[in-house]
């Protein structure tokens, strides 16, 4: 164990000399007063909790800090939650990766040739609406399944299915439709039962407006540094399962924890998530950092970030909700990775 843990020490060291490496407080902390981002880290190592920090402000107008308990939307985070539901319907046999989307769906192009596994992958072709022009202004307000179903079905089909993959949230948005069918439940309710319950999750809900006396967090743009609020906000009820949870980054560090230990989905359906193609396993992406396979996702809604990674090989894992960010969220995972190996190297 102690040869692996100096093994990791020398990839992260690779990067850059050990001795620029900031432990987790200090990072955290650079971010703060460097006007970097707002918000909360978790790492879980072998399930059980190794560091939780919270940073600035939930709401600034209110004078009222993040903590450990405050809830951000994860945006695209939401997908992972989404392909669960999924893979665990067919666990249970309500369908089948290989069914056609025409039979939940015929009225959508091209849904004769679109499977199931298709659209977790991201590889059916279908248009991506959030790429619609004026989008972001229509789906301020609260959209109904019909208005989202007239919208995705207005644009062909970009090509053949499963021929490459180009990243679509109407994937995401049908797939949490099929499973209203499926259920018969709302996808709040179907979140609820299938995983916030089981994992006690009780910070994490779907589609609702910003509650600040809930203590929901506030989103936020930098400029001049200095921290200004985004009064304009999605409506989550017509993002679905393509990014509508609202959560904080330890329920998605416990989700994630329980996913990939098998708590959630059979083995069949787990080998099914996390193999790749191009890299996009089913609602998660399939990487490599420095020979270490990493299962994750990131999340941008409004003036949200969000990023999650599982290493299985050390049983690790790390995710951030912020409230205001600037920079790459890829960027500032890496850095929280490295100063968790420095904050391990600082504990020997």
């Amino acid at each position: 164990m102690k040869k692996g843990f100096l093994l990791l020490i020398g990839i992260v060291c690779s990067f850059v000399s050990c001795s620029q490496i900031q432990n987790l407080d200090d990072l955290l902390s650079s971010y703060e007063k460097e006007k970097t981002a707002m918000g909360t880290v978790s790492i879980l190592k072998d399930g059980e909790n190794f560091y939780t920090k919270s940073i600035g402000f939930a709401n600034l107008d209110l004078d009222k800090k993040n903590n450990s308990e405050t809830k951000y939307r994860i945006g695209s985070i939401s997908k992972t939650f989404t392909a669960t539901i999924i893979l665990q319907m067919v666990d249970e046999g309500k369908l089948s990766v290989n069914d056609k989307l025409k039979t939940y769906f015929p009225e959508i192009p091209n849904a004769e040739n679109i499977t199931i596994s298709d659209m977790l992958h991201h590889r059916s072709g279908i248009y991506n609406i959030t790429a619609d022009r004026g989008f972001e202004v229509w789906i301020s307000e609260p959209r109904s399944r019909t208005e989202m179903l007239a919208k995705i079905k207005s644009y062909n089909s970009l090509f053949k299915p499963s021929t490459k993959t180009e990243y679509s949230n109407s994937n995401y948005i049908l797939l949490a439709y099929i499973a209203e069918d499926l259920d018969k439940l709302t996808f709040r309710e179907i979140l609820k039962n299938r995983i916030s319950k089981k994992l006690n999750l009780t910070n994490t809900d779907f589609g609702k407006d910003i509650n600040f006396s809930k203590n929901e967090a506030m989103c936020y743009y930098p400029e001049n540094n200095q921290w200004h609020p985004i009064t304009f906000h999605t409506n989550l009820i017509g993002t679905m399962g393509a990014g509508g949870i609202i959560s904080n980054a330890k329920d998605v560090n416990t989700f994630y924890n329980a996913l990939f230990t098998g708590k959630l989905i059979s083995e069949s359906s787990l080998k099914l998530m996390t193999t790749p193609k191009d890299k996009m396993g089913m609602g998660i992406t399939v990487d490599d950092f420095n020979g270490m396979v990493v299962y994750g996702h990131d999340g941008a809604i409004d003036g949200f970030r969000s990023a999650v990674a599982y290493f299985p090989e050390l049983k690790l894992t790390i995710s951030f909700t912020f409230n205001a960010s600037s920079g790459s969220s890829t960027q500032k995972l890496i850095q929280i990775f490295k100063s968790y190996m420095y904050t391990l190297k600082e504990k020997k």
